[in-house]
């Protein structure tokens, strides 16, 4: 060690001659105005006084001229500035890759819910850690795994409140999770690659499906359950003049929509419904098909048109052989019951949220299957349908 000190001696004072050499070669090679890079004026070198150096003021000037005026300055402080972002890019991609939320396109615009990459009409959640809700998932999958008799099947929707756009290579964790904890003849997720896949299916400020989405996912589930049947075709599909602004914007009071709501139908064989006990028309898809419906921006268009949540509907069509369908859904399923329905005999749909309100008593899979001759259950939902939120608006969730 003591062999290197006169090494690192001569270096320093090398240095400090070089530096004080190329200062005051300055007056001779001709002082710059203006800083190209950096687009301002240049500070030079200042004229001497006694008044000045006794102020301290051409110390300061002096000092102010020898970072701007030194020779090559510019370019170091050009090459610094490089290096520095280089750092700096580089410190924020590892801490991306170790928590990608320490860099993201989220923007909050109230407590729970964003835009994306400063889309000014979209409105989403962002995902949590749901490992806090185990103990619900699996008391929820308990009473359905010890089932027998009957085949299951879980579609789980993925959307914004399980993919995080900013790292969407992880968008099947939740949906592994959940399946992981139920006994199940098949499944299937419905997904998307990006944050521009999911505008395409989605609705800008709601949470669920749109047209082209629920299509989408009614065709896979048909895929999932009974994949020698052919998909019902489309019949009609109208883009009506009302801005649909969804459950995101009603809940943030940010009508950002700019969107029209569409409708769609399809040709069904002619079948009968009840809701809570009642015949009745679910949706009113007709209406809407024929330019009836409400004005007032805040309507809630989805559930209006395709049907509301209910504690128990059930679709006749009226035929034998097909099978008996438990369908256990959120209102995910609302423009999907009919079209999954008619490839069964008799389908029944369950929202738990309403069901013991209606019944009177709290839902039982097991009598409840074998009261109606079930012979297939359908999970079909994102993660709300597994664990619910306390309260919920129908229709919302």
């Amino acid at each position: 060690m003591k062999k290197q000190k006169p090494i690192l001696q001569i270096c320093f004072i090398f240095l400090s001659a070089a530096s004080l050499l190329l200062f005051w070669l300055v007056p001779f090679l001709g002082q710059k105005d203006v800083s190209e890079t950096e687009n301002r004026s240049l500070a030079k070198l200042p004229a001497f006084s006694a008044d000045a150096f006794l102020k301290g003021d051409f110390q300061d000037a002096l000092e102010d001229a020898a970072g701007d005026q030194l020779l090559f300055s510019e370019e170091t402080r050009s090459l610094i500035r490089d290096l520095q972002a280089s750092a700096l890019t580089a410190e924020q991609n590892l801490l991306y890759r170790a928590d990608p939320s320490l860099r993201s396109g989220y923007t909050e615009i109230t407590e729970g819910y964003y835009a994306y990459q400063g889309d000014e009409h979209r409105i989403v959640e962002k995902p949590r850690d749901y490992s806090d809700g185990a103990d619900t998932l699996a008391a929820f999958a308990e009473a359905w795994n010890s089932l027998s008799g009957v085949r299951r099947y879980l579609y789980f929707i993925n959307n914004s409140r399980t993919v995080d756009f900013d790292h969407p290579e992880g968008s099947s964790k939740v949906y592994e999770w959940v399946r992981s904890f139920l006994n199940l003849d098949g499944s299937a997720c419905f997904s998307f690659d990006s944050y521009e896949d999911y505008c395409r299916l989605f609705y800008q400020t709601d949470h669920h499906w749109n047209d082209e989405g629920f299509y989408r996912g009614y065709t896979e589930i048909l895929a999932l359950l009974k994949p020698g049947d052919a998909p019902a075709g489309p019949g009609e599909r109208l883009e009506t003049d009302a801005v649909f602004n969804g459950s995101y914007a009603r809940i943030t009071k940010s009508l950002r929509a700019d969107e029209h709501f569409v409708v769609r139908s399809f040709d069904l064989p002619k079948y009968a419904v009840s809701m809570n006990g009642k015949r009745s028309t679910y949706g009113r898809l007709k209406a809407y098909l024929s330019g009836r419906f409400a004005s007032d921006p805040l309507t809630n268009h989805y559930a209006n048109c395709y049907g509301g949540d209910y504690g128990e509907i059930v679709y006749d069509f009226g035929t034998e052989g097909k099978g008996r369908l438990l369908l256990v859904a959120s209102s995910y399923s609302n423009p999907v019951n009919a079209l999954i329905a008619s490839h069964f005999d008799q389908t029944r749909v369950i929202d738990l949220r309403y069901y013991e309100e209606y019944a009177g008593h709290p839902f039982d899979p097991a009598a409840y299957v074998q009261e109606n001759g079930i012979d297939t259950v359908l999970f079909l939902g994102d993660v709300k349908l597994f664990l619910p939120d306390p309260e919920t608006e129908g229709g919302e969730d």
